[in-house]
C-alpha cells in the first residue's frame, strides 16, 4: 500500500499523545509509527512501534534506524512532562533536553520533510514586563531557577538550530496555551480542582485556556497535509482571557490570597509531601500574566478555536462539580 504521508511521534501517553494517535492511526493514507518505552494498548495492530527510551545515549541511532525502515516524513515531538514534573531535575533535562538533541540528530540525518517540537507558552516567563497580548517574537523570560521551563526552552533553541542547519526540513515550533478539560492533567487542572484557591497577594493575571478539543483539532491541522502553511514559531491560544480572581469565583470557589513568599514557602511544603505535582517556581503562572496572540496560527493556518476561555471554565467547574457528586453518593462499604 502507498502511502501519502508517513507520521513518527513521541510522547503519546500524554493526553494530547493519545488523542492525537487514536485520530491518526484512523486516517486512510496515514502510515503511524510510534516511538516510546511501552507499547500503548489503544494503537492499532498496523501501527508500527518501537521501544525506545530518550534517557539511552544510543536511542539517536534507534531512532534513526526506524525512520529509515517506515520512511518516515514527519516527526511530532510530544515527550516532555506536562501533568508532573519528577522531583529528579536531573531526569527531567535529560529526557526533555537530551532526547530533543537525540530526536533532532536522528531526524537530521534522516532529513524529514517536516519536524513539529511541542512547545507551551510558558517558555515566555510569567514576567511583570509581558505585554498584554505575547507575539511568538516575544523575548523568553523564564524564571532563571525554573529548571523544568528552562528545559523546554532549551529543547526548542535545539529545534531552532536544527532549522538553520537543515533547510529542507520544514520546522514547526507550537506553543500551546494552559489547555483546561476533564481528561487534561496539568497544572492549572489540579490548581483549580480544589475547593480552595490560593492567589498571590496583590496580583490578579489575565489567564487564557485552550479547550482539549481544541488542542487537538490545532496539531492535526500543522500535523496532516496543510503543505502551505510556512515553518516557524506559532503560538496556539486560546480565545479571550479571564482575571484569575473572577475565575475562582465563577467556578465556586474560596480564594485565600497569600503573601507570595508565604505562598511559596506553602508550595515548597505541598511539593515536599507529594501533595503538589509542580515545583513552587510555577506560582509565577498565577502571579503574572502570559497571555499569548493568536493571531499568526488564525491568518497563516487557519486555526480558530471553537471554546472561548470563559465556556471552558464554565464546563470545567460543571465537571468538578459532578466529580464531587459521584463521590458523595458513591455507596459507602
Amino acid at each position: 500500500m502507498k502511502f501519502e504521508q508517513s507520521i513518527a511521534l513521541t510522547g503519546v501517553r500524554t493526553f494530547l499523545g493519545t488523542n492525537l494517535c487514536i485520530r491518526l492511526q484512523n486516517i486512510p493514507g496515514i502510515k503511524l509509527t510510534v516511538l516510546d518505552k511501552h507499547r500503548p494498548s489503544f494503537l492499532k495492530e498496523d501501527v508500527r512501534f518501537y521501544r525506545i527510551d530518550l534517557t539511552d545515549p544510543k536511542s539517536d541511532q534507534m531512532i534513526y534506524d526506524a525512520l529509515e525502515r517506515e520512511n518516515v516524513d514527519t516527526f511530532l515531538h510530544m515527550a516532555f512532562f506536562e501533568g508532573k514534573v519528577p522531583a529528579s531535575s536531573s531526569y527531567c533535562h535529560e529526557v526533555q533536553a537530551i532526547g530533543t538533541w537525540y530526536v533532532l540528530n536522528a531526524c537530521a540525518k534522516k532529513k524529514v520533510k517536516k519536524f513539529i517540537l511541542s512547545s507551551t507558552t510558558e517558555v515566555y516567563g510569567a514576567h511583570p514586563m509581558n505585554p498584554n497580548l505575547i507575539k511568538e517574537d516575544a523575548p523568553l523570560r523564564p524564571n532563571p531557577s525554573y529548571r523544568y521551563i528552562k528545559d523546554r526552552v532549551e529543547a526548542e533553541e535545539l529545534t531552532k538550530k536544527f532549522a538553520k542547519k537543515i533547510p529542507s526540513t520544514k520546522v514547526l515550533i507550537l506553543r500551546k496555551c494552559p489547555v483546561l478539560g476533564d481528561k487534561v492533567k496539568n497544572f492549572m487542572t489540579w490548581y483549580l480542582s480544589g475547593a480552595i484557591v490560593f492567589s498571590v497577594l496583590g496580583f490578579d493575571p489575565m489567564m487564557q485556556f485552550l479547550h482539549q478539543e481544541d488542542i487537538i483539532d490545532a496539531y492535526m491541522r500543522f500535523t496532516v497535509g496543510h503543505d502551505e502553511i510556512p515553518g516557524g514559531i506559532y503560538n496556539i491560544a486560546g480565545k479571550g482571557a479571564l482575571p484569575l480572581l473572577y475565575i475562582t469565583r465563577l467556578m465556586g470557589k474560596i480564594n485565600i490570597p497569600m503573601f507570595y513568599s508565604w505562598l511559596y514557602a506553602l508550595c515548597m511544603i505541598m511539593r515536599s509531601a507529594g501533595i503538589s505535582p509542580f515545583p513552587p517556581q510555577h506560582i509565577d503562572y498565577i502571579r503574572y500574566t502570559f497571555v499569548a496572540d493568536g493571531t499568526k496560527a488564525k491568518d497563516l493556518a487557519g486555526f480558530i478555536p471553537k471554546y472561548s476561555s470563559r465556556e471552558i471554565v464554565e464546563e470545567f467547574a460543571g465537571y468538578i462539580k459532578l466529580k464531587k457528586s459521584k463521590i458523595r453518593s458513591a455507596p459507602k462499604s
